[in-house]
């Protein structure tokens, strides 16, 4: 990560200011994505296996019935995480260039800065904090294509250096 003055730091991202226009933020994901990886690889396995038992005749054919769900379940989960990985990354606001890039797990993006429509700090819901005040809130870029971008998460209280950074360069909240 480049040298800046840190707004955020902590397990799940950093953001760092790099002088008055450019904001880099670091927001890798969960490791969600690595155990539905693994789990559906393990269907897709086990369900060549049973179709292998059943060409073999060595098992009754509505077995593969069972192989099939499996193969789908592993397939939609798979999908699910693809979409899930456009929301991370390592990402640059650069104002004074009017760029926004994202370099995510196998991508590139580069978007222009007006592409950004809006910034929420909505409550992440896979959380059980009971304390209102240091339960942990998604920092979310809206763009105008709908997509939602997540740059980091913290409680509310830290995640305001960021949010007034982007209010400084004209992010609407």
């Amino acid at each position: 990560m480049p040298d800046g003055d840190v707004l955020l730091s902590n397990t799940d991202g950093t953001i760092l200011a790099q002088g008055p226009t450019v904001l880099v933020c670091e927001c890798p994901g969960d490791d969600l994505d690595l155990a539905v990886r693994r789990v559906a690889a393990f269907a897709l396995v086990a369900s060549l296996v049973v179709a292998g038992i059943v060409a073999a005749r060595a098992a009754p054919f509505p077995i593969l019935f069972i192989a099939g769900a499996w193969t789908a379940g592993a397939a939609a989960a798979l999908l699910a995480v693809r979409r899930r990985r456009r929301l991370h990354g390592l990402f640059r606001l650069d104002f004074e260039r009017d760029e926004l890039i994202q370099d995510g797990r196998g991508f590139r993006r580069i978007l222009p800065i007006q592409a950004i429509v809006g910034v929420s700090t909505p409550p992440a819901s896979d959380t059980d904090v009971d304390e209102p005040g240091l339960a942990p809130r998604w920092l979310l870029l809206h763009l105008s294509t709908g997509e939602q971008l997540r740059l980091g998460r913290a409680p509310a209280y830290a995640l305001g250096p960021a949010l007034a950074f982007l209010r400084r360069a004209g992010v609407e909240a």
